[in-house]
């Protein structure tokens, strides 16, 4: 099974229309998922520092670092988010998945991976940290 498979599965079940951007770990900095990734980092982190942050970016989430909603609230404010182009990846880069016309709402049963679900434009991101009792997460940026 592809790490992709799993929310894929969801965006069938919810009638998301969806596009495989990017499948597979690519280190290139011009990879579809490092960009997305590079500007994810640049809205939401951009130059401040947090422990453990150079291996799970939503380790930004909870070091005073940027405003968040968690957990029921957090899945609240991205319930209401109008229905736009966003992007899902993971935390180890292994796809990039386009989605539109719904917000898609990804549960994680296992939480072996970090997902994060954010606005094309990085108006906001969602996301769903591979720990289970912590997130997931809602934020508009600094």
């Amino acid at each position: 099974m592809k790490p992709e498979d799993y929310i894929i599965k969801q965006l069938k079940e919810q009638f998301i229309e969806f596009e495989l951007v990017q499948t597979g770990y690519n280190p290139s900095e011009q990879s579809a998922v490092s960009i997305c990734v590079k500007k994810w980092t640049e809205k939401f982190i951009g130059n401040p520092t947090a422990p453990y942050l150079e291996s799970y970016l939503w380790h930004v989430f909870g070091n005073n670092v940027t405003f968040y909603l968690e957990g029921n609230q957090a899945t609240e404010e991205l319930m209401k988010q109008y229905p736009s182009e966003v992007f899902l990846f993971n935390e180890p880069q292994q796809y990039l998945i386009r989605c539109w016309g719904k917000v898609p709402l990804i549960e994680m049963e296992d939480f072996f991976d970090d997902v994060y679900v954010c606005h094309h434009n990085m108006n906001w991101t969602y996301v769903i940290p591979h720990e289970s009792n912590i997130g997931p997460f809602f934020s508009t940026g600094k």
